[in-house]
């Protein structure tokens, strides 16, 4: 034989034992789990938490839109008045700003849910033993620190 040949049936040989043994360890794993045994975050938090965040959005949602009629009747009514250009530049100028940070703030919150899931992931081996609350701590905080920067990014401006 060829010593291609010999190397090709060794690494074949080498192949289905990995396989072999793949399958043997999916099949012990999934024979273990048990999926309510082996929650990080527990039902409860879905359960109470969900419909807050829908009531959040619809108030959120409502707030916005009552804000956005009544600052456009507040600048029809400046604008009927008479008020000068740079007035009304000082006026509403300030909205346009503040608006270029809302991505800011988004990236900042939605770096800290990757950040957390991630430690999450990273720990579910000591997470699985403890309460589901921990890992919503670890979200809740980094949470708050994201907040916290954008606070500190607003400040400076």
């Amino acid at each position: 034989m060829s010593p291609r040949i010999k190397i090709g049936l060794l690494i074949i040989a080498v192949a289905s034992g990995f396989s072999s043994l793949a399958q043997d360890t999916n099949r012990i794993i999934i024979d273990n789990y048990d999926p309510h045994k082996h929650k990080i975050i527990p039902d409860k938090v879905f359960e109470i938490g969900l419909p807050l965040l829908l009531l959040f959005v619809i108030a959120n949602t409502i707030v916005s839109i009552f804000k956005i009629k009544a600052e456009n009747r507040l600048r029809e009514k400046a604008i009927d008045r008479g008020i000068s250009e740079p007035s009304l530049i000082a006026l509403f100028g300030e909205d346009k700003k503040l608006n270029t940070l809302v991505y800011v703030k988004w990236f900042l919150i939605l770096g800290a849910l990757g950040i957390s899931l991630l430690i999450i992931h990273a720990s579910e081996g000591y997470l699985q033993g403890q309460s589901g609350y921990l890992a919503l701590g670890i979200i809740t905080i980094l949470q708050a620190i994201a907040l916290l920067i954008y606070y500190r990014i607003l400040k400076n401006r």
